[in-house]
Parts: C-alpha cells; structure tokens; sequence
C-alpha cells in the first residue's frame, strides 16, 4: 500500500498542511490507480485476454434494459436536428442557468434530441472477431473500449410526455416508464438545488449513472477514472445540445448518493450516480 503521508510530506507547498490530505480517499485511490512500468503491462494482458468471442460479443450490447416497462417511442423526432447553430457561438454562450421559464414544456423532438445526440447509439458498426455475430453501436461521446457504461434517467417535470421517471434507451431510442407521477417533492428533498437553482420550473432533470462492472471488467481500477472521464463528456455534451435548443442547464453536485440511487431503483454498488443536470427553457433575463 502506497504511503500518503511520506509522499504528501515530500510535496506538500501548500498552505493546509498534510493533514488535509493525508487521509483522503481521492488521493489515495488516485495513487493506487496510477501506471507504472509493471502495473501498465500487467493491464495490457489483462486487455488482450478480454478480447475473447464470448467477452466481446456481450461487451459490445451495453444496453440496460426494462422489459415489462411502458415506453414512448421518440425514434420519429432523432433526426429532427436544430438548424444554423454555430457551434464555437454555443461554446462561448453556455452558462449554468438557474432560473426557468415557468409555462414551458420541453417538447418530445427537443427531448428526443438531448438524449439521442448525447448517448443514443447514431452509428453502428459490424464487429470482425471471430466467432462473433453482433455490431458495437456507437455514440457521439468517447468510451474507452466502446463500453459505454453509463445510464441516463430521466424525470419529467414539464414537458409533452406525462410526468415520472424514465429510463432512456440507446439502442432503440425510446423512454422506458419506470415511476410514473409527480416526483418533485422527493427530488426537492434528496438534490440540494434550491434556492439557487429554480427546480419546481425546470422541465427535465437528467441522471447520470455509471455501471462499474462494464468499465472495470477491461481496465480494472484505472476504469474508474475512465467513467468519471466519459459522464463528464456526456453532461458537456448535454448542455450544449441544450444550448443549441434554447434550453438552458446546470449541473448539481449536492445529492444523496444512496437516496437517488434508491429513487432509481439501481443497487448503488455495481450502478450508482455519477451526476445530475437540471434542464428547462431559460427564463428571461430582468431588464437592468
């Protein structure tokens, strides 16, 4: 085991001293996930032996799915795409938006866009192991190995499907209905949002959560950065696509681990959350 303290008494310049971190579990598992020349080689096998038919035919359908659910089918709005935006104009106007539009509903093709463009599957490709009949289905982030191992969830507050809690489906693009209702008091209860972001007039909040095993099977500890790394992408990628929409966003990093993962209905060891972005028309801005 890596000795912290040693190392952090040798580097420490900063004004809060070693006992600020010496005890972290950050650090700690950020020092116990770094490569050397051994643990780096030791992983390339690993890799090489996960590359099997068997591995790499389930690997490749990374897709969570309820099958006695109710669903709504947004396949006819995914290429309904906004038009003319620039997109180093959306990148230098985004903004955390924390006031929304009261009387606006999010519509089925911009929700269909925000999940389709940012994690639905927009390109499959045929996989040439053999032994293996299957596509990987790709999408508009970055995954280390193709693995995708996130979920989004969706609950819908204010928009032109009924309100509940929803799980979005990549490879078919649809809403999977999981809690139907009204779920804005929990939520008010369990995400610390307000009073400075206006939850019960926002249209949407998105959940991310990460699937450990899918990442962690290939990469091993080294996979948890890797997942941090693509729900990072994913929540980028959303608020600009919200941007280009007109819709505004900001992300929440005040929650109860357990009592969202609890409202999901996920385990919160092998799924748990990984973020949560708060989506809504933005509000006017007061004249000065």
């Amino acid at each position: 085991m890596i000795n912290l303290k040693e190392l952090f008494r040798e580097a420490d310049t900063s004004p809060f001293g070693e006992v600020n971190v010496a005890e972290s579990l950050a650090l700690l598992y950020h020092e116990n996930s770094k490569f050397n020349r051994f643990s780096q080689r030791r992983l390339g096998e690993k890799i090489q032996a996960f590359y099997s038919p068997y591995l790499t035919e389930r690997s490749s359908q990374p897709y969570k799915c309820y099958p006695d659910a109710e669903r709504i089918d947004l396949s006819p709005y995914k290429n309904i795409l906004p038009q003319g935006a620039d997109f180093f104009a959306l990148l230098n106007g985004r903004r955390s938006t924390r006031n929304f539009e009261t009387d606006y509903k999010i519509s089925l093709p911009e929700l269909t866009v925000l999940l389709q463009q940012t994690y639905g599957v927009t390109q499959r490709q045929k996989i040439e192991t053999e032994g293996v009949d299957g596509h990987v289905g790709f999408r508009n982030v970055p995954s280390p190995g193709g693995l995708f191992p996130l979920e989004l969830y969706v609950v819908n507050l204010r928009s032109h499907c009924p309100e509940g809690l929803y799980h979005f489906r990549p490879d078919t693009c649809e809403l999977e209905s999981l809690k139907p209702g009204n779920h804005l008091e929990l939520l008010r209860d369990i995400i610390y949002a307000e009073p400075y972001i206006s939850l019960p007039e926002s249209g949407l909040v998105v959940i991310t959560t990460g699937v450990i095993e899918r990442m962690n099977i290939k990469y091993g500890e080294r996979g948890y950065r890797f997942m941090l790394h693509e729900s990072g992408f994913v929540a980028m990628a959303m608020t600009l696509i919200a941007e280009s929409l007109g819709l505004g966003s900001c992300m929440v990093g005040g929650y109860r681990d357990d009592e969202v993962n609890t409202f999901l209905g996920v385990d919160g060891v092998f799924e748990t959350v990984q973020n949560i972005l708060i989506l809504g028309k933005k509000a006017p801005c007061p004249i000065q």
